[in-house]
């Protein structure tokens, strides 16, 4: 959903879906990014489950299209990123400050705490504005234009719209280890299902279902190669011939007066175009050049200098003087800065680390690597880069920009230009009016207006009419990509994928593959990654505890074989009176059963003293969290065994050393 707030500074402001990295990255990249700074999701509606796992702090939970709820993650504590997605702190304060961020800018934030009730929450004004409604269709040239940047527009358009009411605030109950909705505002399905309704019936989403082979952004057919617009004299400029007449005096020919102009329209017709080609390749030869000079010039340059080093380089002369080639396009060099920053930072740890890979001399320390100029290494690190899909994104964006601005600079000079050379070739001649003559030439747009008309009818190379339609808000609800399961247990997740699996197998044995089902198992990607971190140091426990039971036998068997040693004279004795070899290794195994048998009921005793201290610890620190230690009488006997059999092992020698030993040499020891 298109949601709209009027922020703290009383101005429009969109926050979902989140523009954060908008000015950064292309469009095609924004999705993976809306989606991580993006707090407006849409919730499950089994409502049993959430009555389970929430309580509800204010309110109720939705029902209709147009409720929502707040989720909050703790009590009476609210997110930064929740309280500028809902339009209480100011949106730009945020780009700004992650602008900074991404140029390697240390950010230092001295906002003073708000305070809300629940009450106030409930109150903020949010908008649904339609995706159809954002376009307005130009009859002259069979397109629909966006005016989400018309100020004027977009003001009007959410005066009309439809108020979106957060109805409840809830949080999820102490010793709840799963939450269901993703804190955040929360929506119902049936506001997806009012946005594709509302759009099915718009004449743009008719038009476009209506005829799939043209693009109704720019009245072309989806992927053409014809990139030029079809504009003649009488599509950019008027000619108000009574003007003209009053200036000079006399009657002046129409056929003329255009004949005499035809040389400039003929060069602003000419400038207007969507291809840009030319920008792209100015842009990236501009950044091969810049990476280039760049990397001739590096001295020793670590991992962490990366940030320093590019903001630097940037400023230098050399930087600006390179830039300076993209004079033609009439943009500063700020406007270039942030995209080139971006790529070279990126490019030059590529860098270090193919250097690293070659040269390996200069690293010290293995998190910071160094590396200095190598030209083979420059040349095949730039090859590679070129094609990067954040340098040919960046190159499109910025392409983009470069040729409208080139457009809108070249069209007005021409004007002037034209302004200038009627009056000042019959100004010697009449006496004529200057201004009536600059007044008789008019543009038929304003340079919004022809903006929006020229951007509206670029044509998007992977554009169809489905992507068109999903930007509309329409899509058949009979035709999901994409359907998510929602599971009450670990077994059941596993249970049903291994369904999915069979299925798959048999689909493919069939030679089937469009029929194969791929699934994201999020929930067994998370498991997965700390069921390994919980092995590996599971692994390392058991290394420890095997290194101490060996040990341990090990002394076992050594104070064992002391006693044997010092009652010597007593295994004579025994001996002479008619004890057996299998008696006196008999008296020594016991006894390490003995001290076997002790040794675990003591240890298993002092871990049964220690759990309740050990769980208390545990929960103040967690915040009481269902997470108990405990140790089961079954796997205490266990333990027990284990520790008898360990010292039974460690006697064995010893007792056989003893069993052996001559009764006349052991009576005669002392």
């Amino acid at each position: 959903p298109l949601i709209y707030t009027m922020d703290a500074k009383k101005e429009l402001t969109k926050v979902n879906p989140s523009d954060l990295f908008s000015s950064f990255y292309n469009t095609n990249m924004l999705s993976s990014y809306s989606s991580f700074t993006s707090i407006y999701s849409q919730m499950m509606d089994n409502y049993d489950v959430l009555n389970e796992q929430y309580d509800v702090l204010a309110g109720h939970w939705p029902k209709n299209y147009d409720e929502m709820i707040i989720v909050l993650s703790e009590r009476n504590s609210i997110p930064d990123l929740l309280v500028y997605s809902l339009g209480l702190r100011d949106m730009d304060e945020l780009t700004d400050m992650i602008s900074k961020i991404m140029s390697g800018e240390t950010v230092s934030v001295h906002n003073d705490p708000m305070t809300f009730t629940y009450e106030d929450l409930m109150k903020i004004d949010l908008r649904l504005i339609e995706n159809t409604d954002l376009y307005k269709y130009n009859k002259n040239y069979n397109v629909y234009t966006d005016m989400s940047n018309d100020a004027d527009y977009m003001k009007d358009l959410y005066n009309k719209s439809t108020k979106l009411k957060i109805v409840g605030v809830v949080s999820k109950k102490e010793g709840t280890n799963s939450m269901a909705l993703t804190p955040g505002v929360v929506y119902t399905k049936e506001l997806i299902e009012h946005i594709i309704d509302y759009s099915s019936v718009t004449p743009i989403v008719k038009e476009q279902l209506k005829n799939q082979d043209i693009d109704v952004f720019s009245g072309k057919p989806f992927k053409t190669k014809d990139q030029n617009l079809d504009l003649g004299l009488s599509d950019v400029i008027t000619i108000d011939n009574k003007k003209l007449e009053s200036a000079f005096n006399i009657k002046l020919d129409q056929s003329s007066m255009q004949k005499m102009t035809m040389g400039y329209i003929n060069d602003m017709s000419n400038a207007i175009t969507t291809d840009t080609t030319p920008a792209k390749e100015t842009y990236t030869s501009v950044f091969i050049e810049l990476a280039t000079d760049m990397l001739n010039k590096i001295e020793n340059v670590s991992i962490n200098e990366i940030d320093g080093y590019v903001n630097n380089y940037l400023n230098s002369e050399s930087a600006v003087s390179i830039i300076k080639k993209t004079n033609k396009y009439a943009l500063p060099k700020s406007a270039y800065d942030p995209s080139y920053s971006s790529l070279l930072k990126l490019l030059l740890q590529n860098y270090i680390s193919t250097y690293y890979a070659v040269d390996s001399s200069l690293t010290v320390d293995q998190t910071n690597l160094v590396a200095t100029a190598n030209s083979d290494v420059i040349n095949r690190v730039i090859d590679e880069f070129k094609t990067n899909p954040l340098l040919i994104g960046a190159e499109e964006q910025m392409a983009r920009i470069m040729t409208e601005t080139l457009m809108k600079k070249t069209v007005g000079e021409k004007v002037g230009e034209l302004t200038q050379k009627l009056t000042s070739s019959i100004a010697s001649a009449f006496n004529v009016d200057q201004d009536k003559i600059a007044s008789s030439f008019q543009l038929k747009f304003s340079e919004e207006e022809l903006t929006r008309i020229i951007s509206a009818m670029f044509t998007d190379k992977e554009a169809n009419a489905k992507s068109n339609l999903l930007s509309l808000g329409y899509q058949n609800k009979e035709e999901p990509t994409m359907i998510s399961f929602y599971f009450n247990s670990f077994d059941g997740k596993e249970h049903f994928l291994s369904f999915i699996d069979s299925y798959n197998e048999e689909v493919k044995k069939n030679d089937e593959e469009s029929k194969v089902i791929n699934y994201t198992d999020t929930t067994g990607i998370l498991m997965g990654s700390v069921k390994t971190i919980v092995n590996a140091v599971s692994y390392v426990l058991i290394a420890f505890v095997s290194i101490s039971l060996v040990v341990s036998s090990i002394m076992i068997g050594i104070i064992t074989y002391i006693s044997v040693y010092e009652r010597t004279k007593e295994i004579g004795i025994l001996r002479s009176i008619g004890a057996s070899k299998h008696n006196i290794s008999s008296i020594f195994n016991a006894e390490t059963f003995i001290i076997g048998l002790l040794s675990g009921i003591f240890g298993i005793g002092v871990c049964y003293i220690l759990i309740p201290i050990i769980n208390a610890i545990l929960h103040h620190y967690t915040g009481n969290i269902p997470l108990s230690a405990s140790l089961q009488i079954k796997s205490g006997l266990i333990l027990i065994i284990l520790s008898i059999i360990l010292t039974l092992i460690g006697g064995l020698i010893p007792s056989k050393a003893a069993s052996k030993k001559d009764p006349v040499e052991a009576l005669r020891s002392e």
